[in-house]
């Protein structure tokens, strides 16, 4: 690309014949560096704007990888706390399940206990009436006999 020195170092070899006016073309090209030097000024900030907005959105582009990295390990930590809480649930619900058996099978074997007991006092109390029957009746049977 052309700088606006180069044009205004460029030199013309003369024509000896049908030549150009030297100071029309000196002054068109006087013109034309001075359009050119504002173009060429205008494409440098161009440039360096372009440039510091490149490197803005290499900045963007970089914290939108990592935040996308931080949301997939968000989210990969989110899912393996789930799992870990169902785990946690379903031990919790096992040991649970296996207590209330257990608590249960405590439960029908004092009721069957509690069944034997009342069975072996009524056995009892059956035995008892019998022999306080039988006493009593011995008695009568003495004082019945002192009697006649």
């Amino acid at each position: 690309m052309l700088t606006p020195i180069d044009i205004d170092n460029k030199v013309f070899k003369k024509a000896k014949i049908g030549g150009y006016d030297i100071k029309d073309v000196e002054d068109f090209l006087v013109l034309v560096m001075s359009d050119y030097e504002k173009l060429y000024r205008e494409n440098n900030d161009m440039r360096g704007k372009i440039q510091a907005l490149q490197e803005t959105v290499d900045n963007y582009s970089s914290l939108e990888t990592g935040i996308d990295k931080t949301v997939e390990n968000a989210q990969s930590e989110a899912d393996n706390i789930k799992l870990e809480a169902q785990k946690q649930a379903e031990s919790i619900k096992s040991t649970a399940e296996l207590d209330a058996k257990q608590r249960l099978e405590d439960l029908q074997r004092q009721i069957i206990k509690a069944e034997v007991d009342i069975e072996t006092k009524k056995n009892q109390m059956r035995i008892y009436k019998i022999k306080v029957q039988s006493m009593l009746e011995a008695q009568l049977k003495i004082l019945n006999d002192e009697e006649e």
